[in-house]
This record gives C-alpha cells, structure tokens and sequence, in this order.
C-alpha cells in the first residue's frame, strides 16, 4: 500500500490526493480478504480532516478502512452511530468554512457538500436533540455545532489494524496533528459475509 500511494496515479487537491486503483488494491488484498465483491478501492493521502461524511451509494453495504501511515500516534477516525437513509452519500459542512469561496471549496473536496448539519437532514436517521457529548467532541476537529445530535466512538487510526463498518454510517476524521495515508474497500456484501482468513492477517473491527 504505501509503495502504490507513491507511484500511484493521483488526482490532487489541496490538503488531499487521492488514487482509485481497484485492480491494484484488489490484488493486494486477496491474500487476505476475498475481493470478488469490491465495488472501489481508494487509497488517500491528506493533512487536514475530512468534515462528517457518509459514503452510501446504490449496492455498497460495507467499507472497510486500512490505516497505512500516520504520523500523529493518537490519531482517530470517529464512527457515529447515525445513519443516512440515501441511494446517494452526503458530506456536511455547515458553517466551518464560512470563509471559503465556491472555487476554494471545489479544490477542498467540499463543493458539494451541504451547508448545514446532519441533524438537519431528513435523511439521517438517529439524531438526538442533545448537543455531542465532550468526551466523543474532544477527538473531532471543528465546530461543536456541526456535530450536534451525533453520538459514535472514536477509534484509534493503527497500522496494522482495519475497520469494518455499514456504508450507510456517518464518520469523520479525528483531529489531526500531522498527515496520514489510509486505503478505504468497498464491498456490495453486508460484513457478516465478507471472508477473511484471519489464519493470514488478524483484522479488528
């Protein structure tokens, strides 16, 4: 993975490049995890957070997240326990970046994300009506008011490890205090039927 992140072929933005390499990824994987399901593969570089997100789409069920290089060793990926109700994904930005023209967004991966918050949203399903609580808000990077009605956990971003999650779940990046290399898999089947020969590479999610 980290050799394909430096000779990949990249599609940069500013703070982020990203390589879709499904073929790649998929051979690199099949040692361990059987790949005849994976819809995409990405592997991702970037040095500030991504904003709250959910990657569903019409016969994703399950991605799975492959931490590669972190330099920051208390780095976190924040899963939240809402759900988007959606054939579509959806990323939120509310007001954090307030300050940033429509042109500056486009290169931030943000152009098309909604202007307001996932509570607010019919389409994700789960929210309070509380505000986060400070334990989950103190791994999370902007705004308090961006995540109200959300709560998850945080999970520690390690080599070595990988996360399987449901596509439909919102999740975010952690706050960040150095850049980091990840590959995200996504797969058409549900988690209990995806096959991993743990005998080969021991993975907890």
């Amino acid at each position: 993975f980290t050799q394909l992140s430096q000779s990949g072929n990249k599609n940069t933005m500013k703070n982020v490049s990203v390589i879709e390499d499904k073929e790649d990824i998929k051979d690199i994987i099949s040692e361990f995890i059987d790949p005849s399901t994976v819809v995409v593969g990405i592997l991702f570089n970037h040095t500030n957070p991504f904003a709250v997100h959910s990657d569903m789409k019409t016969g994703k069920k399950t991605i799975l997240l492959i931490p590669i290089e972190a330099h920051d060793p208390d780095q976190t990926f924040v899963i939240f326990d809402q759900r988007l109700d959606s054939d579509v994904g959806m990323s939120w930005i509310h007001d954090i970046f307030s300050d940033k023209t429509d042109e500056e967004l486009k290169d931030m991966y943000y152009d098309k994300s909604l202007r307001c918050r996932p509570c607010d949203s019919p389409e994700v399903k789960g929210c309070t009506d509380h505000p986060i609580s400070d334990e989950l808000f103190k791994y999370l990077p902007y705004s308090k008011d961006l995540y109200h009605g959300l709560t998850g956990y945080a999970w520690k971003y390690t080599v070595g490890k990988g996360l399987l999650f449901d596509a439909d779940m919102l999740h975010a990046t952690g706050r960040m205090n150095g850049p980091k290399i990840g590959c995200t898999i996504h797969f058409t089947e549900s988690i209990e039927n995806i096959e991993i020969n743990i005998q080969k590479h021991k993975i907890s999610y």
